[in-house]
């Protein structure tokens, strides 16, 4: 158990880094989903709705808290898909820049500290390897 802590808790410059795995961060995405609605009626219920319900009748007031709910619920889901996949992409783009033979822009820019961003620090650590290995082998070529 210490050795997974210790993996997902480092000390840096900044200061104390959290690793949050993404499976945590959909499911966290998930619970905040079923809330909502729960929210939504939490306040109707506690406050004086009576002049709301009765301006726009029950019916309506029930579809707009559906719409403010499935607004918020695709904004999120849209906003958490995009932030696991464009990693992903600009690794797709760079791989296949390197597999060309482009070695200038090769580097990823690690943002995040999830399992995307480990795989674009060990994606770096492999090129920067390569470009050891390219060296050499144009030495010995020499």
């Amino acid at each position: 158990m210490a050795e997974i802590f210790s993996q997902d808790v480092g000390i840096t410059q900044d200061g104390l880094v959290i690793q949050i795995p993404i499976f945590y961060k959909l499911m966290a995405s998930m619970l905040t989903v079923a809330v909502i609605p729960i929210f939504l009626l939490g306040i109707v219920s506690a406050g004086d709705t009576g002049s709301v319900i009765a301006t726009l009748g029950l019916q309506n007031s029930i579809i707009i808290m559906t719409l403010l709910t499935l607004s918020v619920i695709l904004m999120w889901s849209f906003y958490l898909a995009r932030s696991i996949t464009a990693p992903i992409e600009q690794l797709a783009n760079v791989a296949t820049s390197v597999s060309q033979g482009d070695l200038t822009n090769a580097e990823i820019t690690v943002t995040s500290n999830d399992e995307i961003g480990e795989l674009a620090i060990a994606f770096n650590r492999l090129i920067n390897s390569y470009r050891i290995l390219d060296t050499l082998a144009k030495d010995d070529a020499e």
